[in-house]
């Protein structure tokens, strides 16, 4: 096997850019560009900003790691595991890793100033993966799987002024859609709703149940004057999820927002007397 040395090591790695080697990976095509994260060539390194999600390769601690994911602000970058311009042979970092993936050094610091080694990592051509990657991923993988908003009411053909109305979304508290895969980290996901019911009357209310068919009052609206009402009901869901080896983290924002509309009629409740 021959032995390069780092500036060597450095110049292979970079033709293998430029052949298109690692184009697709660096770039990140299959999630979406990640503007927070680049390749430099000149380094033979990837650099880069926010919550970087060490693998499981990460000769460092856990604590580490958790520290490290959730550091918005912070930066970051790998570098070949040698001595920059030295003759010293590299080949710990070529023969100490799978095939297929080089030993970097792993540089983090709150600011570029204060960088600093916290460690080394087998990685491959893919980029380094940071939360603000896998949360971008989030929304268009959740639209995918959430189960539908399927209001009703009880009863189905409307109440009357003196009788609450019973409504449902027909949807569950939480899901987990399948597991995926980002650049060899697994990611598991459960999302949670919330409901707005805006009951077409003015009034409008928030609830964290889904609503269950009569005789089950967990969502129950009276009206007061007789009319068809507009109701409609908004699902928000966000979202935690859970990188493998490295923590769990609540997603920022929305993951989806969904909306359904129902026509209420209601009639006037009026007073028999019934002679005895």
């Amino acid at each position: 096997m021959k032995r390069l040395s780092c500036s060597g090591l450095s110049q292979v790695l970079i033709s293998m850019v430029l052949a298109g080697t690692f184009v697709t990976t660096i770039n990140a095509a299959s999630y979406g560009a990640n503007p927070d994260v680049a390749g430099n060539n000149s380094i033979a390194a990837y650099v880069g900003t926010g919550g970087l999600l060490l693998p499981g390769s990460f000769s460092g601690s856990s604590t580490t790691k958790k520290s490290v994911a959730n550091c918005a602000g912070c930066t970051w970058k790998y570098t070949i595991y040698c001595k920059q311009g030295s003759n010293t042979p590299c080949k710990h970092a070529v023969t100490s890793c799978p095939r297929g993936t080089l030993l970097y050094r792993v540089w983090f610091g709150r600011t570029p100033t204060t960088l600093a080694t916290i460690g080394s990592v087998c990685w491959g051509a893919s980029n380094p993966v940071t939360r603000k990657q896998v949360e971008a991923h989030l929304d268009d993988y959740v639209i995918r799987y959430v189960p539908a908003l399927q209001p009703g009411f009880d009863p189905p053909g409307g109440s009357l002024t003196s009788i609450p109305v019973i409504f449902r979304t027909g949807q569950p508290t939480s899901f987990k859609p399948p597991s995926f895969s980002l650049s060899g980290h697994s990611v598991s996901i459960t999302a949670t709703p919330t409901w707005r019911w805006a009951w077409g009357d003015g009034d409008s209310v928030w609830k964290s149940v889904p609503g269950k068919r009569y005789p089950s009052r967990q969502i129950a609206h009276r009206y007061r004057s007789p009319a068809t009402y507009s109701a409609a009901v908004t699902a928000v869901w966000k979202a935690k999820y859970t990188v493998a080896g490295v923590g769990t983290f609540a997603a920022s924002g929305e993951v989806v927002r969904q909306t359904k509309t129902l026509q209420v009629p209601i009639q006037t409740a009026r007073t028999v007397l019934v002679s005895h």
